[in-house]
Order: C-alpha cells, then sequence, then structure tokens
C-alpha cells in the first residue's frame, strides 16, 4: 500500500514538473548589437599637427543617450528599433569612434577623451542632436552633430554643424546599420578634417 502510494507521488509530481515547464514563456533571442566603426584612414589624409587635442564626452538629449536605436516615426515622436540596438550608449559609441579616427588618420599623436588627455591645446566638444532611422516616406539614418573646437576655458574657434543622411535599403537590422555606418562615416571624415585644420590654422595665428 506504501509503496503505491509513494510511486502515485511520484508520477504526479513528475507530471505537475512537466506542466510547470510547459507553461514558462519562451526566451526571445538576443538581439544584435552594433558598434559605430571608425573612419578608414584613406579617408582622412592631410597634413600632420604637433599639438593636442581632447575629445570631450558628447551632450545629447536622453532620447539618443541609450543603447536603443532611436526611429523617427512622426514630427516630434520617437519610438525604437525593435530588432537591434548599439552595444553601448550610442554618444560613447560615437565618441569611441571620432577618437579612433584621429588617431588612425596618422595626423596627430596627442589625442584622446579627458582620462587619457586631461589637459590639451584644444578641445573638441560635440552635441548630438539627432541619431535616429526616419521612416517618413522612406528609410535613412540621419545623424546631426554640432561641434565646436576651444581652448576649454570659453574661448571658440570654431564651430560647425555636421548632417548627414543616408538611404537603407530595407528594414533589416544589418540594412538599417549599414546606412548609420555610412551617414555616421561621413560626418566623422568631416569633423576630423574640419578640427585639424581649423586647429592648425588657429595654431599658426597664435605663432
Amino acid at each position: 500500500m506504501m509503496k503505491q502510494f509513494v510511486r502515485s507521488v511520484f508520477f504526479g509530481l513528475a507530471f505537475f514538473a512537466s506542466g510547470c515547464v510547459s507553461l514558462l514563456p519562451e526566451t526571445s533571442p538576443p538581439k544584435p548589437r552594433y558598434h559605430i566603426s571608425a573612419v578608414s584612414a584613406d579617408a582622412l589624409a592631410g597634413a600632420s599637427v604637433d599639438w593636442s587635442l581632447v575629445v570631450e564626452d558628447p551632450h545629447t538629449t536622453r532620447v539618443y543617450d541609450t543603447t536603443r536605436i532611436a526611429v523617427s516615426t512622426a514630427p516630434g515622436k520617437i519610438e525604437y528599433f525593435a530588432s537591434a540596438e548599439w552595444a553601448d550608449r550610442a554618444p560613447r559609441l560615437f565618441q569611441t569612434a571620432l577618437v579612433q579616427s584621429l588617431e588612425d588618420s596618422g595626423r596627430i599623436i596627442t589625442v584622446g577623451d579627458r582620462s587619457a588627455v586631461p589637459i590639451a591645446d584644444y578641445v573638441l566638444q560635440t552635441d548630438l542632436r539627432a541619431i535616429q532611422l526616419n521612416v517618413r516616406g522612406g528609410r535613412s539614418a540621419s545623424v546631426s552633430i554640432y561641434a565646436r573646437l576651444t581652448d576649454g576655458k570659453g574661448k571658440i574657434y570654431a564651430a560647425k554643424l555636421f548632417e548627414m543622411s543616408a538611404p537603407a535599403t530595407s528594414d533589416r537590422a544589418d540594412d538599417v546599420i549599414a546606412a548609420f555606418d555610412s551617414a555616421f562615416a561621413s560626418a566623422i571624415a568631416g569633423i576630423v578634417t574640419w578640427a585639424l585644420d581649423e586647429g592648425e590654422a588657429s595654431a599658426v595665428t597664435q605663432g
């Protein structure tokens, strides 16, 4: 009698356990994560400089200061891409790509963020006004970056707005990120060339 009772309890627990497993929600596959690529040195040719540059942390709003990829679906309306995300906060990835592009250019030796270059001759400040996929009337990755070259104490030597966009061939994650890579590559190449040229012009003027 006892054996029959134990056997019944055992099979009852086994059935209950199997039922619990079947009721658990299915785990969604992890989203792919993407970086912002540095620009090839071939696209950054120019004369070398002998002054130092610090690239400060970019400024932006909470909309873009995230690992989520912003999608503009209507004027003033932002949603987020469901199929992928950035590998880190978008401003951090942009700063890393910008510093690496400056380093890889071979035009400047002393360059980095504040932790790497605490004191420098020039300071590059950036405001990330937009990093988003526009889906109104098509698909395009857009970046809008306002850059300032300063002395870090309030004096501005030069300032310029860089706005770039690139079409995405589909809404697949790889195609969307390819569009962002193209837009960022154009913006970063422009910022690197502009910052080094403006800094050198200022250095020559100051004698």
